[in-house]
């Protein structure tokens, strides 16, 4: 049998998850009918040109684009230490670079005055 506090971390990951595609859903379905049409980096805009970027407005196309957006970081931290045993300056040039413009993406970061709900405090 798993042990409940196995399942809790399951849980925790989950949720956490659907948060992250929940906030980062609003940034990507930034329209001027829902009010939100904020300019878009001209780099954010480049992403949409990668060859798996998938172009669904739902749950699992923002999660399998975010994971497109995360990939240099991770790949980058996979090989770093092969770069340590041998070192290619440009190939850590070229990783830092690559991360540099995915950071570029606006974070899913809400704006408070947007949205009534983030008005309410309880302190």
């Amino acid at each position: 049998m798993t042990d409940y506090s196995q399942i809790q971390k399951w849980w925790e990951i989950v949720i956490s998850a659907y948060l992250m595609v929940s906030l980062h859903s609003q940034v990507w379905n930034n329209t001027a009918v829902q009010g939100i049409n904020h300019p878009i980096d001209p780099v954010v805009k480049k992403f949409r040109e990668h060859d798996w970027w998938d172009f669904g407005l739902g749950w699992k196309n923002i999660l399998n684009n975010l994971r497109l957006i995360i990939q240099p970081y991770q790949f980058f931290n996979l090989i770093k230490p092969w770069l340590k045993v041998f070192p290619i300056s440009h190939l850590s040039h070229g990783f830092l670079t690559l991360i540099a413009l995915m950071n570029r993406m606006r974070g899913a970061v809400p704006d408070c005055y947007e949205y009534e709900d983030f008005l309410f405090s309880s302190a």
